[in-house]
């Protein structure tokens, strides 16, 4: 059996496979270059949207701090005209905060509750131990304090004063705050004749029993977010009440400004309304084709004349503009033959060089610093050229400042001047072209057109005001009939002559049966009906009589 035969090639492949190393080593820094630039995008990214949300969420806290401010200054407001003055109830307000943030209700009900018991206790109860006595009651029946202030409120107001008070003291003993036994008591005082102090005494009495109600209230949780956020209503109160203060004059501002703008509005609307109403009485006339064919005419003629007088301003301002040119020439001529002029330029010019080369090799002088300082044994090399390049760049700010310093010192030497110059070209040829405009006769003659349309307008709004005249004359006429007529008095009763014969006739004929009121209301005729009624009625009453007791009874 042959052996095999061994082949050897003596290759060296180091820099192939230094060089693909060398690649791979490439690829896994671009890759981790790619990855840490995705990762500081998306970090940016990230920190943009949080700080945008934070935005957000600062803007909606400040909504809420003014919002809570204003509330507040709201219910302070309402305790003026029950305390008499600004400054006291500032204070309530001071005291019923600090109240809140110790107790389980919300500052909104316990000021409800201090303004009730301040009208009705005339404020013996709306403050300190009072409300204290009051909040303990509700927080012992989880009932909201101002519904509980204004039970107590008038079972203190009615107690005080001798009135019944059996409304309050039965829901009162329906929550349980009161026993029978006590409004036992408090209605035989009362019945009495007792009242005041000594009667409120016995009922306040009664109450005591659930003293320390609000601060086991305060323990749960329920309460305990209750002071919690009473605290943190207090802190937005404090943050919004400055931005208040800032805000109310622009807000006075604002409402100055639509007020104004309310008179400017109806001036507004009333011209629009009287040009459509022009507009359309001119289509009632026959004259709006006429009006906007005039209109169109006046217009061009008036654009040409316009461009006339332009025109002849302007050829009136260009000799003034010669003069004017020749006079800034001479001034510049001024200058540029001062020596302290070509000083400041030249102390400019060496200032730009100064600042372009400095700043040149500052940025040559940093370069090689960064391309020598990982080269080893050439770190005070590079430390050099690192602080060769801080001077370079002290020298270009000298440069800099240099510059500022010649453009300073033009402005102080020739600043006035160039800007009086300025201002007298200006000025100069403003009133040529002004007069040139002015003095310019029109090229077209527009006295016909206008006087025809005037009289166009003049026939229209005549008969614009005959309305306006005939409505108002309506208007007056219809607020006359409106009104209403004076109530008749007795002066006002027509004066009637009473004929008492006739009256009594009447009244006669009626009482006997004969029904001839309105019949015999004439004076003769009453003697002959009236005896022949009266014996009808005579009759009659004889037949009754008889019928009665068998007896004859004879009426004359």
């Amino acid at each position: 059996m042959s052996k095999g035969i061994d082949y050897g090639l003596d290759l060296d492949t180091s820099p192939f496979t230094g060089g693909i190393s060398a690649a791979r080593a490439s690829l896994g820094g671009f890759q981790a270059f790619s990855v840490g630039a995705m990762a500081a995008v998306g970090a940016a990214v990230t920190g943009a949207a949080l700080a945008l949300k934070g935005l957000q969420a600062v803007w909606t806290e400040a909504q809420a701090a003014v919002g809570e401010a204003a509330n507040r200054e709201t219910m302070q407001t309402a305790f003026i005209p029950l305390l008499g003055s600004a400054k006291a109830a500032k204070d309530r307000m001071a005291e019923l905060a600090d109240f809140a943030a110790k107790t389980p209700f919300q500052l909104p009900g316990i000021a409800a509750a201090s303004r009730t018991l301040e009208a009705l206790t005339d404020g013996v109860l709306s403050t300190g131990d009072g409300l204290t006595l009051v909040g303990d009651v509700a927080a012992a029946f989880n009932q909201p304090i101002e519904e509980i202030a204004v039970h107590i409120g008038r079972l203190y107001s009615g107690l005080d004063s001798g009135r019944p008070v059996g409304e309050a003291m039965q829901r009162l003993q329906e929550l349980g705050a009161i026993t029978p036994d006590v409004r036992s008591r408090l209605e035989k005082l009362q019945a009495e004749g007792k009242k005041g102090s000594e009667v409120w005494q016995v009922a306040a009495d009664d109450l005591a029993r659930f003293s320390g109600g609000m601060e086991l209230q305060s323990k749960t949780w329920d309460g305990k977010i209750s002071t919690l956020s009473d605290n943190w209503a207090k802190v937005r109160a404090s943050f919004g009440e400055p931005i208040i203060d800032a805000l109310k004059p622009l807000l006075d501002d604002g409402i100055g400004t639509i007020e104004s703008m309310a008179a400017k509005a109806r001036e507004i609307g009333e011209t629009i309304a009287y040009a459509m109403r022009f507009m359309i009485e001119s289509f009632k006339q026959g004259e709006a084709w006429n009006l906007a064919k005039l209109g169109l005419t006046l217009a061009f003629q008036e654009s040409v004349n316009f461009l006339w007088r332009v025109l002849m301003g302007v050829c009136e301002a260009i000799p003034q503009y010669l003069v004017q040119a020749f006079k800034t020439g001479v001034q510049i001529l001024d200058i540029l033959t001062d020596a302290s002029f070509w000083s400041i330029v030249g102390n400019a010019f060496v200032g730009v060089m100064r600042t372009a080369v400095n700043g040149i090799l500052a940025l040559l002088s940093e370069g090689i610093a960064n391309l020598i300082e990982y080269i080893p044994g050439m770190g005070k090399q590079a430390a050099w050229m690192h602080g060769l390049s801080r001077e370079f760049e002290k020298d270009a700010d000298r440069g800099a400042a240099q510059v500022g310093g010649a453009a300073k010192s033009f402005i102080d030497s020739y600043g006035d001047r160039i800007l009086r110059q300025v201002a007298d070209n200006f000025s100069a040829l403003q009133d040529a072209f002004s007069e040139g405009f002015s003095n310019a006769a029109d090229v077209m003659d527009t006295s016909g057109i206008k006087a025809e349309m005037a009289s166009i307008s003049d026939r229209i709004t005549g008969a614009l005001e005959k309305q306006d005249a005939a409505r108002k004359a309506k208007e007056e006429e219809d607020a006359t009939k409106s009104k209403p007529r004076r109530q008749k008095t007795e002066d006002d009763a027509p004066k009637i002559k009473v004929n008492w014969e006739t009256v009594l006739a009447g009244s006669l004929a009626k009482v006997g049966g004969g029904g001839y009121g309105r019949m015999m209301l004439s004076a003769e005729n009453v003697p002959q009906k009236q005896l022949a009624e009266q014996k009808k009625t005579n009759e009659l009453l004889n037949k009754l009589l008889q019928k009665q007791d068998g007896s004859l009874a004879v009426l004359g």
